[in-house]
This record gives C-alpha cells, structure tokens and sequence, in this order.
C-alpha cells in the first residue's frame, strides 16, 4: 500500500508543460480541510543539511495529496507533493523558493512536483481548462516543474494576485521559468526549470545542462534513483488508472 502522508518530506536537498492545467474548479473549504493544510504548512520548513542521494526505493514514501485538498478539483489519482520526486539541481531551487517566501512570512505548500503519464491524462481527459497536453509532453514528467499555492489562515490563496507576483519574483530570481507570465494559461503556481530546452527535446532524451557551480557529489546516483523511482510510480498510477469502477448501486423504488 502506498502512504498517503499529509507532509512533505525535504530530505535530500541537494514534466508540466506551457500548457499547465489552469485549474478552476473550487470547492468551500471545511474545518478538515483547514486542519489538514495546517499539518501540511507545518511541515515544510527546510531542512539545511548535505545533500544525500535518494535511494530507489524511496518512491513507496513520497508524500502525496489528495483530490480538493486545496480547495479545486484535480482528478482521482493523488498527486505526488515531494521534493524528494524532483530532479536534484531543480528540488534545490524548489526548496529555495519555499525557504526565501518564509523568510518573507509566505507560507507555501506543494501541490504538485512528479506527475505520471497516467495523471497527466487523466488532466487532460478533464477538458481544455485543465491542460491540452497529454502524457510525456510536460516538464511535470522530468521532475523539473512544481506546482505551489500560498496558504493563509489555512486557506490556499489561488487568487491573490499580488501575492503571488511577490512569489513569482523570488522564483524568477532564482532562475526558475514561472507560470505566472503566461496568458494562456495564466498558471501562477507553476514554475520550471529546462535550461531551456522543450517538452520535445526531454521527450526524445535530452537532459538539461547543470550549471558548473552546482556540487552535488551524489548526483548520478541521485538521478538513477529517480528514474527507477519515477518508473515504479509510472507503473502503480497506469495499473490504478485502469481498474474498472465498481457498478453504481441500483436504486431500488
């Protein structure tokens, strides 16, 4: 059985496509849900440490979230919300972000950093609003793109504009690429980092080019991990996507 853990694990410091789902659909938030996204704030303050390298059995304990945790409507497969699921040199400017918006008192919470090609149709199945691409042609698929939403009171503010140009800000200092620029989809809590290359170039094998300031002596090790680690939740998401639906239940007069 797969943990679905209400934290985000920051071990480790060391695709999503431009067509990133704007998603619209809300719901009121509840007391639960208010409680819930406490416990997930509350554990995302950083951890400075060396960066280790993620063991491929790592995958069966990335956290994960579940459908209207936040307040909008993202599909029945969980969506995987652990640094630790991102590419090394990108998890490092995603903890960055999320350090530097603290010091600022924003509160972020990860949505989103892994998506399996499964979940990523299951986006697409939902309509144009959600996104137009399907599975393999997002930068979510590579571990380079990180969907986030400030939290306020416990309450994700998807539509605080001028907060959220505050955090586009930090992230573009950063050097990370942030939705918040786009106007169709306007997606401001999507960033990403390619070094420039393209859903494409990453779907026929490219990877990006990490600058040489960047020291992680565990990097190779830490990206084998990942794709192993990426693998196995490839195939759970695919074999859940694909299980028949129970009958609905006959109504009986």
């Amino acid at each position: 059985m797969l943990r679905i853990a209400p934290f985000f694990s920051l071990l480790g410091l060391s695709l999503f496509c431009q067509a990133q789902p704007a998603l619209q659909e809300s719901v009121p938030y509840t007391s639960e849900h208010q409680q819930l996204v406490t416990e997930l704030v509350q554990s995302l303050a950083p951890r400075v440490e060396a960066p280790l390298a993620v063991r491929a059995e790592d995958w069966q304990t990335w956290s994960t979230v579940a459908n209207y945790t936040f307040g909008k409507d993202r599909g029945g497969l969980p969506m995987i919300a652990d640094l630790d699921a991102l590419h090394p040199y990108f998890r490092e400017k995603v903890a960055q972000l999320i350090s530097i918006c603290k010091e600022k008192g924003i509160e972020l919470a990860l949505v989103e950093t892994y998506r399996t090609r499964a979940k990523q149709n299951e986006y697409k199945s939902m309509g144009k609003k959600y996104t137009r691409s399907g599975g393999g042609h997002s930068k979510h698929q590579y571990g380079l793109a990180v969907d986030v939403v400030p939290i306020v009171d416990s309450v994700a503010q998807w539509d605080d504009y001028k907060l959220w140009r505050k955090i586009g800000v930090v992230g573009e200092q950063l050097g990370l690429r942030w939705g918040g620029r786009w106007r169709n989809p306007y997606d401001p809590g999507h960033f990403e980092w390619t070094a420039g290359l393209s859903s494409y170039h990453l779907s026929n094998g490219l990877q990006p080019r990490i600058p040489k300031s960047y020291n992680n002596p565990c990097l190779e090790e830490d990206l084998a991990a990942l794709q192993e680690g990426w693998q196995a939740w490839e195939v759970e998401q695919a074999t859940t996507a694909h299980k028949p639906k129970p009958p609905a239940t006959a109504k009986i007069n």
